[in-house]
């Protein structure tokens, strides 16, 4: 069993991220939890085996003999993503950008709508105050479980079977989320930390079977 706690910070995570600030004049305000920051991951894994002696027993442990179970079990947590207003109120020419500002009950708003901040303050245009990544996805679970069993075929050949599930419990992983501040206001749902779910986008892979055969000589 391992237990990872990792933090990771930066001011741009990728080159697949947009190289720019959301005002030039305040690059402190990119400061924030990186793309891949994933604070805490669990993993479990064994390997079970039948004792060797069962193999010349008789009864229930005869039919179970030579049969080794290895599941892998994986929790962690979120990953972030950047919360966009999709409209350009900070007048720079893009909308790649541009964050929404928070209200103090968390409501996110875009600068320049009723009841959020104005659009232009003192001939400036509004940058929003919501920090950079300050989306989540939702945690990560999954079960895997390998069992195999070896099968004499007189005295030099063994035949493996194998059989192989991924995501036993098919749960649904998040992937990757909507970075668009409508998705997130009408999925409606905030993390612990007070970090922001979305529309999910993207999800790993369903259960998955494979089965195999090996043999050995």
């Amino acid at each position: 069993a391992s237990y990872t706690w990792s933090h990771s910070i930066d001011d741009s995570s990728d080159l697949q991220t947009l190289l720019l600030p959301q005002d030039n004049r305040n690059f402190g305000a990119e400061r924030a939890d990186s793309l891949f920051d994933q604070r805490h991951r669990f993993v479990f894994s064994g390997v079970l085996a039948s004792p060797s002696s069962w193999a010349t027993a008789s009864g229930f442990h005869r039919a179970l003999s030579r049969f080794v179970v290895a599941p892998i079990f994986e929790v962690s947590s979120g990953r972030p993503f950047n919360i966009l207003s999709n409209q350009d109120t900070n007048n720079d020419q893009s909308n790649q950008t541009d964050r929404p500002s928070v209200l103090s009950d968390g409501t996110l708003c875009v600068p320049g709508t009723a009841g959020c901040a104005p659009l232009i303050t003192g001939g400036v245009f509004t940058s929003g105050t919501l920090g950079r990544n300050f989306g989540i996805t939702h945690r990560y679970m999954s079960l895997d479980m390998r069992v195999s069993r070896l099968v004499p075929i007189g005295e030099r050949l063994r035949l493996e079977l194998i059989a192989e599930g991924f995501n036993l419990f098919n749960r649904f992983n998040e992937a990757a989320a909507s970075p668009f501040i409508d998705d997130v206001r009408l999925f409606n749902q905030r993390a612990a930390n007070g970090r922001y779910y979305s529309r999910p986008t993207a999800a790993f892979d369903p259960r998955q079977f494979q089965f195999g055969l090996k043999l050995n000589f």
